[in-house]
């Protein structure tokens, strides 16, 4: 498939029908017509089912759907930035980050970044700790800019230190632990314990945490995003351990009994970094806004730090 091609599928899957998508894309219905019958020709199979005056997408035609958004999304990027060379803007940052840092800090830093920098492009992505890793170090397309809780030895990837965070024990509401005012590590492994993948630094240094105590990890569930985490001990499923901005965001929108967030004894702290590919060096829209990013962070004050 090309990318005219890609476009004609993600447009009629969007639209629903011949007619409309012919609107969105400017062009005649058989034109659309003939670009689906080409597109099915070259695939091999079934894209849609007509019924009811509809196009109703099949199962292969759901499963692609979104690695056509993506693309989309990529071209969207594409034109914008050829729009800006021809205008001789070419400011681009693109800005990787956890989902911990995208519930205020990073909406904090952009709403500044972008009112000192109205000709600069960014794009921001939410995405896990190694995928930052891997894009930063990509030789096209990657992240200009990635946000982290550490980084351990990654070849040809720098870190700036912007702070730290402390690690918290959320707790189900009718655990009785839920009414003290600090736990141990060893009161968390107690009952199921709702973990998060090693090789993700929240992971690492729980699992660090639990080994210096003699505790041998096993976790009911693991999962990648440290709110999803949280969400699970809510609904009882077991305790987690989670950083300290994630536990700030949980309390400030869970008007609920159903929960306890606890200091965590003996808590390793998080290193907060700004990271970078040495083969692309910050450039002074990147500076400037780890620069933004630091001082939101120092504003959060103690809550935050060991």
């Amino acid at each position: 498939m090309n990318g005219r091609q890609i476009e004609i599928f993600h447009a009629v899957m969007r639209a629903g029908t011949v007619t409309e998508a012919a609107e969105r894309l400017g062009v005649t219905q058989p034109a659309v017509t003939a670009g689906l019958k080409q597109i099915e020709a070259t695939l091999g199979f079934n894209l849609f089912q007509r019924a009811g005056g509809r196009l109703h997408p099949t199962e292969e035609a759901r499963i692609l759907i979104g690695e056509a958004e993506r693309i989309q999304d990529s071209l969207d990027v594409f034109r914008k930035m050829a729009h800006r060379l021809k205008q001789d803007l070419v400011e681009h940052l693109r800005v990787a980050t956890p989902t911990a840092f995208s519930h205020m800090l990073i909406p904090d830093v952009m709403t500044g970044f972008v009112a000192g920098n109205p000709t600069c492009l960014v794009d921001v992505t939410t995405q896990h700790h190694e995928q930052i890793l891997n894009d930063l170090a990509s030789k096209a397309g990657g992240n200009s800019l990635g946000f982290t809780f550490g980084l351990g030895d990654r070849r040809g990837i720098g870190s700036i230190s912007i702070g730290n965070a402390r690690l918290v024990a959320l707790v189900p509401g009718n655990w009785g632990m839920a009414k003290q005012s600090s736990v141990s590590i060893d009161e968390v492994a107690e009952g199921p314990v709702v973990g998060t993948f090693q090789g993700e630094p929240l992971g690492d240094a729980v699992d660090r945490l639990m080994r210096s105590s003699q505790l041998t990890p096993d976790p009911v569930i693991r999962v990648h995003n440290h709110s999803l985490a949280a969400q699970l001990a809510i609904r009882g499923v077991g305790a987690t351990i989670i950083d300290a901005l994630t536990a700030y965001h949980i309390e400030s929108t869970n008007n609920s009994s159903d929960y306890a967030l606890i200091p965590l004894e003996q808590s390793p702290p998080l290193d907060v970094t700004a990271i970078y590919s040495y083969e692309h060096p910050l450039n002074r829209h990147a500076k400037t806004f780890i620069d933004g990013f630091r001082t939101q962070y120092n504003r959060l004050g103690d809550l935050y730090t060991p």
